[in-house]
């Protein structure tokens, strides 16, 4: 009798759990469709996204571009003006091609030649030589140099401009006589070194080109100011570079370079002030 009293009651126990599995089971397809629709909506969102920011470019690690809030504009004035008095000038086109120009003295060889990028004569001098322009009365206290260089090929090479307080034709890299020297070397770095006033002066010039290129020189003396200019930029204006009681009578320039660089010279101009 017990027993079946127990198999009568399941059915009421099955009943009773029906409500609750059937209230659970409807929790979580609410959850379920709550879910449903927030992924909706951030998929909308995201598409919503997607189309305003289509055109916009994808940002990249590549560095972006820095500008200087303290850079300025430099203006400047190419005040070289050559002396009043001519006293040498050479063209090079009063000696026959090949040959050795007249109007100087060295103490190596040299040649004048024609370029086909270029008009005009040029002399074209050899390394480790000198070469002085025969000007009989030497410079005077105050005079300015002015000469067009070439130098084609140039990876090491370097550009001697000397004056010196001598008439004797000194063709010395360092001469023992009192002198300024003036050197340029292929990369741009330039240098004075006067002997006297125990000066010596380091710069670097970007005006200065190699490779086949013309480059004006233009040198100043003015008591015992230098004012060097290349390319019209004043690469050195020294106030107290030459000895005051000196004249720097001799004016001569060299060069040192591998083969096979040219060096070439023309439109040499000296000048008194």
């Amino acid at each position: 009798m017990r027993k079946m009293q127990f198999i009568a009651a399941l059915p009421v126990l099955f009943l009773a759990i029906i409500p609750f599995g059937s209230h659970a089971q409807s929790t979580v397809d609410q959850v379920g469709n709550t879910a449903d629709r927030v992924g909706s909506t951030i998929d909308k969102v995201g598409g919503l996204f997607k189309k305003k920011n289509k055109n916009k470019p994808i940002a990249t690690d590549a560095p972006k571009p820095t500008t200087s809030g303290n850079s300025v504009t430099i203006n400047t004035t190419y005040d070289f003006v050559p002396g009043n008095t001519l006293l040498f000038i050479d063209h090079f086109d009063s000696t026959k091609k090949g040959n050795f120009p007249v109007k100087w003295l060295t103490n190596a060889s040299g040649e004048v030649v024609t370029l086909q990028q270029f008009p005009g004569n040029w002399f074209s001098i050899t390394s480790n030589g000198f070469y002085i322009p025969k000007i009989k009365t030497g410079l005077p206290k105050d005079f300015t140099v002015e000469f067009d260089l070439i130098i084609d090929g140039g990876s090491n090479s370097t550009m001697y401009v000397d004056f010196e307080d001598a008439l004797d034709g000194n063709f010395d890299k360092y001469p023992s006589n009192p002198y300024l020297q003036f050197r340029i070397y292929s990369g741009g770095s330039a240098y004075v070194d006067c002997k006297g006033k125990d000066l010596s002066s380091h710069v670097n010039s970007d005006a200065y080109t190699t490779g086949g290129k013309i480059n004006h020189m233009a040198f100043k003396k003015e008591g015992e100011r230098l004012r060097v200019y290349i390319n019209q930029e004043k690469t050195y204006d020294i106030n107290h570079a030459f000895e005051g009681n000196r004249t720097y009578s001799t004016f001569k320039f060299g060069a040192d370079f591998y083969s096979p660089t040219h060096m070439l010279i023309s439109n040499v101009k000296i000048a008194a002030l």
